[in-house]
């Protein structure tokens, strides 16, 4: 016929000349290659293998959709927003938009439209469900920015990979559920976070499906999208769904190798990976995936380093050396030299603590030392059922600047490192020992802790005790604070449950009935912890999140 070409083949590979497999909506040589499929010289429709639990409609062409308050929202329409064809085939299906526009959808666009006013004027074709779920989507990652250059945003990658829907078939359905539960948790629409845990659920299954054809760079940030979801909407006590998934991307960093990974987003993306096998490194006490000095330096090597990742340098340090301490006192080592190296990493790394701190003019906290009330807990737990461990930004009215905000939030992290390599010398009867013996370990003790010359002379248990008692009491006064509520954006409850269960393990092991204050911090904690454990049952994963062979999650990585 004239004007059809033999070939049935995209366009691309037709341009290149080589065997087109004719998958749809991308072919798999394309995949495989890592191109952009130019696509058919029919028009295709993208359709997205949703979850079985999805609302269903038949209609002439056998598509799902899924209902927002019981109207229509296509996933093909969600999946091929960015498709070039779009426009004309949602206008082939329109109808008015009086008859499916929800009234949350028309709020939400015309919202975007006043803050879009004097820019590209819309599609007029465009969907206004839709369009609604695109703006969720932009506020969303507007809210993932760094407020100043100074300050690391782990989140920032999510604005790089959004053009590169196109080109990973799970990426919209994987941030559009992140946007959704954002969204529904923000506004208190629990339909809206519904929808979300659907989508994510159909990314999970697209994920399974695609994950042959997909490079391992592709696979891990889809997967690291699914680890921000579980954290955010779960927690990370209780739930194993976003562990599940760091250990998919520890075989993904492992075939990849540090260099694939030391160029943005990529670089972005690991480092939000990293901090969260350092966290758990720190509650399990020993060094995880990707903690050898290869992946310490290696991504970083054409960038210079933060104080952010410079903290988390000296954190990664911690976890192994935490171990160390652990073995020694499990094997009796007692006097060797094996035990004086553990003690001097112990004591030079939390020197190097404080150096760090004073090189990066990080502004601490200010104000009386005083005991926060009771309602200062309810708040914090209604603030947590509000956001849950998503990115939100201070109110206007708050008082808190955004450059303060990030250095207190640094300033608490500072204070649980420090508290648990100083609760770890003092708790390690053979560290103690070498600590009260040794005229040398005790300079360097004094050196860190800066003392008046008549505390230099009080035993060094005295000593200890007293800034472990005061680090822990910082912990528990500010952990109802503005900076103690963002803390666990971004990476859930993770931080903040490390810093609240490392201050209550220093007074379950060190109670004293000369501080009466101490009970009441030590009861405070539980409660502000108790607080986020209640919100995060509330919403426990019903999905099975695998998305890996059983035998890559067996993997050594830990």
């Amino acid at each position: 016929m004239v004007g059809v070409p033999r070939s049935k083949g995209c366009r691309t590979c037709r341009r290149k000349k080589i065997k087109c497999d004719e998958q749809r909506p991308r072919c798999g040589q394309c995949r495989k290659g890592v191109r952009e499929c130019e696509g058919y010289d029919h028009h295709t429709i993208f359709r997205n293998s949703f979850a079985g639990n999805f609302t269903t409609t038949p209609n002439s062409q056998r598509q799902a959709i899924i209902q927002i308050d019981s109207q229509p929202v296509r996933d093909d329409a969600l999946a091929d927003a960015h498709e070039a064809h779009r426009d004309k085939q949602l206008a082939l299906k329109k109808r008015p938009a009086k008859e499916r526009a929800h009234p949350y959808a028309i709020a939400r666009l015309k919202r975007a439209q006043a803050q879009l006013a004097g820019a590209t004027p819309l599609p007029r074709t465009l969907d206004a469900q839709v369009w609604a779920v695109e703006c969720i989507m932009g506020q969303f990652l507007e809210i993932c920015k760094p407020l100043s250059e100074s300050q690391e945003a782990p989140l920032a990658w999510l604005g790089e990979i959004k053009e590169w829907e196109r080109d990973i078939d799970a990426l919209p359905l994987a941030m559009s559920a992140l946007a959704l539960g954002w969204a529904g948790h923000i506004d208190n629409q629990q339909q809206l976070a519904s929808k979300g845990l659907q989508l994510y659920n159909a990314a999970l299954q697209q994920l399974r499906k695609d994950m042959s054809t997909y490079s391992p760079l592709q696979s891990l940030v889809v997967t690291t999208i699914f680890v921000v979801f579980e954290l955010c909407q779960f927690g990370s006590k209780g739930n194993p769904g976003w562990l599940t998934h760091m250990k998919g991307i520890a075989a993904f960093l492992q075939e990849l190798g540090p260099d694939k990974v030391s160029s943005d987003p990529y670089l972005k993306v690991y480092s939000f990976c990293r901090v969260i096998f350092i966290m758990q490194g720190l509650n399990r006490r020993r060094a995880v995936c990707a903690s050898s000095n290869l992946w310490k330096h290696g991504p970083f090597i054409h960038h210079e380093k933060n104080a952010y990742h410079r903290f988390y340098d000296l954190s990664s340090e911690a976890c192994e050396l935490l171990g160390y301490a652990d073995d020694l006192e499990q094997l009796h080592d007692t006097g060797s030299e094996q035990s004086a190296r553990v003690l001097h990493s112990l004591l030079d790394l939390i020197s190097r603590l404080k150096i760090w701190m004073h090189d990066s003019e990080i502004v601490g906290f200010s104000g009386p030392f005083s005991f926060p009330d009771n309602d200062a807990v309810n708040r914090h737990q209604l603030d947590r059922s509000t956001a849950r461990g998503y990115p939100t930004k201070s109110p206007l009215d708050s008082g808190w600047t955004p450059e303060v905000l990030y250095g207190q939030r640094m300033t608490h992290n500072y204070w649980t490192l420090r508290l648990d390599l100083y609760m770890t010398i003092l708790d390690n009867p053979i560290l103690y020992s070498l600590l009260m013996t040794s005229s040398e370990f005790r300079t360097l003790l004094l050196t860190d802790l800066a003392l008046e010359p008549t505390e230099a002379e009080l035993p060094p248990f005295v000593l200890i005790f007293e800034e472990c008692r005061r680090l822990a009491n910082n912990i528990a006064i500010y952990a109802t604070s503005s900076a103690s509520h963002s803390m666990y954006q971004t990476f859930g409850s993770l931080v903040t449950v490390y810093t609240l269960e490392t201050a209550i393990r220093w007074y379950e092991r060190h109670k004293s009935g000369d501080y009466q204050m101490d009970a009441e911090l030590e009861q405070h904690c539980r409660a502000v912890l108790s607080g986020i454990q209640v919100e995060e049952s509330k919403d426990p994963c019903a999905f099975e999140v695998s998305v890996l062979p059983d035998e890559v999650l067996r993997r050594p990585w830990c």
